[in-house]
């Protein structure tokens, strides 16, 4: 049996415990679910922090999460493989100490944010572009930001081929057993509109000022848009919801709505990605912001309408034309459910991510 040691930015460990209380679905935790369940893996969440202390050491010195990397060198001879979610953050002592040839175990990261940018006319970043080519692999969840990352660190092919792949993420299925039965468009009452990151509730707001159709937004305080005079058919909700209800009301909406911020459209980022993948789970069709660091497209892929626009006036045209033709969006409904099925989820994922780990 093949031991992976899972460590990331955030907890994991509240997360994980989310998930046995069925409250949060278990993709968040980017295969550790599903690889458990296969036989062939045992994967270790590390715990989040343990010696709060070396975590201020570490600023000291520019180290983030100082007192996980080390606890990491503590048990890395238990483990075959470390994987990290969030790599930027947590692994740069790891890299630094593999660079030097004291660290052996190999690490395997997620790329779902950008990893790289070439540096200034003058300036140098060989040894930042060192540190990332010591991992033994990094797993894209972006084709574009695969290309993108090649780009930057000016890689030959052969290298890329070595150090990169590209996997598509999913959502886990048995979270969404009970709510996969979505009613049909004509019985959904609203639209909804969610997201924690670079979501531009303020447009979609100018946009439903003038489609009498209810418009649900889900966000946090510091996320909340700042408008007071809303029509009485838009509600603005920046409590907390736990993600068992969100996955409810997003089962109950006829459209679920991505706008993205132009301003960091081309941030190299997966924007949207994690509300695209919950709408594939319950089959509902999805308006969105183009953008070509996800690679599920809802206009190419025929359950909904991708946007390249950020102004409010294409928005409202897009939107009217499907919003009230229900058969168009039954159909666009059945086109996201397959996709889930067949594709899609959280079982494909780790199928594919058992895959990496047995080729190390």
């Amino acid at each position: 049996m093949k031991k992976i040691l899972l460590i990331n930015s955030y907890s994991f460990d509240k997360i994980y415990q989310e998930w046995k209380e069925n409250i949060s679905p278990g993709h968040f935790l980017f295969g550790k679910i599903e690889l458990d369940k296969l036989g062939d893996f045992q994967v270790d969440i590390l715990p989040f922090e343990k010696y709060p202390i070396l975590n201020k050491i570490g600023k000291l010195f520019k180290i983030n999460f100082l007192d996980q990397q080390i606890r990491v060198l503590f048990v890395a001879r238990k483990y075959d493989i470390i994987y990290a979610i969030f790599p930027l953050d947590n692994t740069r002592l790891l890299t630094l100490l593999k660079y030097l040839g004291l660290f052996k175990k190999p690490i395997v990261v997620l790329g779902h944010q950008n990893l790289y940018n070439p540096p200034a006319v003058g300036k140098k970043h060989r040894f930042k572009k060192t540190l990332l080519l010591q991992y033994e692999k990094i797993v894209f969840l972006s084709k574009e930001l695969l290309y993108k990352t090649k780009a930057d660190l000016e890689l030959p092919q052969e290298i890329a081929d070595l150090k990169f792949t590209n996997l598509s993420w999913g959502a886990e299925k048995a979270f969404y057993v009970g709510r996969d039965s979505s009613p049909k468009s004509e019985d959904c009452n609203f639209v909804i509109c969610t997201g924690t990151t670079d979501r531009d509730f303020e447009m979609i707001i100018e946009v439903f000022r003038s489609i009498n159709f209810p418009l649900e937004i889900y966000c946090t305080p510091t996320t909340r848009p700042n408008i007071t005079d809303l029509p009485p058919h838009i509600t603005i909700n920046s409590n907390f919801i736990p993600y068992s209800d969100l996955a409810e009301r997003y089962r109950k909406a006829r459209i679920i709505l991505i706008p993205i911020k132009k301003e960091t459209i081309n941030s190299g980022r997966t924007l949207g990605l994690t509300v695209l993948l919950d709408a594939l789970a319950v089959g509902k069709p999805v308006v969105m912001t183009q953008n070509k660091f996800v690679d599920i497209n809802p206009g190419d892929k025929g359950f909904g309408i991708s946007i390249h626009s950020h102004n409010a006036e294409v928005w409202k045209q897009e939107i009217s034309k499907i919003i009230f033709d229900n058969e168009k969006l039954n159909q666009m409904s059945l086109v996201a459910k397959n996709m889930f099925e067949v594709k899609y989820n959280s079982k494909m994922f780790a199928d594919d991510l058992a895959s990496v780990f047995n080729s190390l």
